[in-house]
């Protein structure tokens, strides 16, 4: 094969390559009822590069937020502890897939925590049970999460043609030292 015809070649594969797929999928727990008038809310955000694998783990979080307010109106926030076990989830949307269980755990410095459950029933308002514990206080209930895209504003990604032009441009000049 000639130069020109790999050339080409290369040209039209990039010319055809879909951009990058980037973004956040985010997760937001709110409780819905609880024992004791309490309540547990929070997030985090998962890049959607890291759900690719079909799997959340520990790692795949970033920026958790977590709070308890007790039932006299205390509040105590959490660090992230674990994702237990690495929950497979469909690497489009982040959703767990349905029949399995995990939970997403938070830890109060001072020995509380706050642990609420993620599966694809978690949906649903009341569908995933929450348990915290902080300041003294503890309590349980139901929740719901909400996961779903972050609005991103888009990086534009060079088009495969300009990568492609640039680098024929580089390889022109290569042979032209050669030369």
């Amino acid at each position: 094969m000639t130069h020109a015809v790999r050339l080409v070649a290369c040209l039209a594969l990039l010319a055809a390559a879909s951009p990058a797929r980037a973004g956040f999928i985010t997760y937001a727990f709110t409780s819905d009822s609880s024992d004791s008038g309490g309540s547990l809310a929070g997030s985090f955000r998962v890049d959607t590069a890291d759900l690719l694998d079909g799997i959340l783990s520990t790692g795949d979080v970033r920026d958790y937020q977590f709070t308890f307010t007790d039932p006299s109106g205390g509040t105590t926030a959490y660090a992230l502890g674990d994702v237990l076990p690495d929950l497979p989830v469909d690497p489009a949307t982040g959703i767990p897939l349905a029949g399995f269980d995990g939970f997403v755990l938070g830890d109060e410095v001072g020995g509380g925590a706050a642990q609420a459950f993620l599966t694809s029933e978690a949906l649903t308002p009341g569908g995933s049970f929450w348990v915290a514990v902080g300041g003294g206080e503890a309590d349980a209930g139901f929740g719901h999460w909400e996961i779903g895209p972050e609005a991103v504003s888009p990086v534009p990604a060079p088009a495969g043609l300009v990568l492609g032009l640039v680098g024929a441009g580089c390889l022109a000049v290569r042979g032209r030292r050669r030369g």
